[in-house]
């Protein structure tokens, strides 16, 4: 019976040589180590890179812009600010009708205007074509929902089906060809709530579909996102009030997916509930900027480090670290702190010539920024 030596030389054309054989094994060892760190290294160089892009020309910047892409073309339009005086100083919030043009290299204040100031709705684009749903002006919720294309160099408008209801401070995204929000509330003083709208944009016809309702607290400012043809929704903030009756902020963690599904003719779906946050991200950028590689990607927001300062003199700012959720594997990790660029809240992000940027925002309580950010 041949030996072991002899059925290892044979099978691997080894020699006989047991001294020669630990090299070659040896080898093999340090030859996969090698691979495995450059498997790691490729790893790490997809952490996203944060850069500043071209800032907006405004002196004050806004909060809960819409944001979107058509014909090569970014526009960002609407918003709020505090232009006179701030909170504090019994400041009024102002909305705007303004809509920017960036072409590439620089951004213009375009003649024309929205239909009506508006801010802190929901902007997908689809088909080279932008689309504005609801949102809010000094006086009133809206249910409108319009989209524009860059054409010729003209605004081309069309109107959508209304929204069921007025509807502001939710989260949306596209998903295929549907736009799917989530959360929100219908006025100023009206509760929050966890409903979920659908609008297929193939099947205008069949107007805006009740989607089964978050199985969670009602909640505004919750973050979209998009990955695999799934709908994506984390944290967002309800009505809380303590042993005392005094109220707070209530932050949430929780993070959920619905996967639509077309059953008898109309879209439905069935929600999961995804392991929770690490912290909460309440009104950070909507939707969540999404990897290639399944990974999203949440810079700012709020979190309970910063949900209870009221003085804007001592307030810390939005926190920096960027969180990320692995959607191949469920799971949730830190990457580093963005150096040089502030975090924000109240903002849209938007896919445009293969990265996103993050438009406007706001860094503390009442203040807005005009610069703009860019992760790829």
């Amino acid at each position: 019976m041949a030996s072991q030596d002899q059925v290892l030389s044979f099978c691997c054309g080894w020699d006989n040589s047991k001294e020669e054989k630990m090299k070659r094994i040896n080898g093999t060892i340090l030859a996969v180590m090698g691979l495995w760190l450059m498997a790691l290294s490729a790893t790490a160089q997809r952490i996203p890179r944060f850069d500043s892009f071209p800032a907006l020309p405004d002196s004050e910047g806004m909060a809960g812009m819409f944001a979107g892409e058509s014909h090569g073309s970014l526009f960002c339009m609407g918003g709020a600010n505090f232009p006179y005086k701030k909170p504090w100083e019994g400041g009024k919030k102002v909305w705007y009708a303004d809509i920017f043009r960036f072409d590439g290299r620089r951004w213009e204040r375009m003649e024309e205007k929205l239909p009506t100031p508006l801010a802190y709705g929901v902007c997908v684009t689809y088909q080279e074509e932008v689309i504005l749903v609801g949102g809010n002006d000094e006086a009133t919720f809206h249910a409108e929902v319009r989209g524009f294309q860059w054409v010729g160099g003209q605004l081309q408008w069309k109107r959508y089906p209304s929204l069921p209801v007025p509807l502001a401070n939710m989260a949306g995204v596209r998903v295929g060809s549907l736009i799917i929000v989530g959360g929100g509330n219908t006025g100023f003083l009206e509760p929050p709530l966890s409903s979920c709208y659908a609008l297929d944009l193939e099947d205008l016809a069949a107007g805006w579909l009740q989607l089964p309702d978050i199985p969670a607290l009602a909640r505004t400012q919750p973050v979209a996102g998009a990955y695999d043809g799934a709908f994506y929704l984390f944290s967002g903030e309800s009505p809380g009030v303590d042993m005392t009756g005094k109220k707070f902020r209530d932050l949430q963690k929780d993070a959920w997916r619905l996967q639509p599904v077309k059953s008898g003719g109309r879209w439905t779906g069935v929600w999961e509930r995804l392991p929770d946050m690490p912290k909460a991200v309440s009104a950070s950028a909507n939707p969540v900027p999404v990897l290639k590689s399944g990974v999203f990607v949440f810079w700012g927001g709020v979190d309970g480090s910063i949900a209870g300062h009221t003085d804007p003199a001592t307030h810390p700012g939005i926190g920096n670290r960027v969180m990320l959720y692995h959607a191949k594997a469920s799971q949730w990790s830190f990457a580093e702190s963005v150096d040089g660029l502030e975090a924000r809240v109240t903002l849209p992000a938007v896919r445009w010539r293969r990265r996103w940027i993050y438009v406007s925002g706001e860094i503390r309580p009442g203040v807005r920024t005009p610069r703009n950010a860019s992760m790829r």
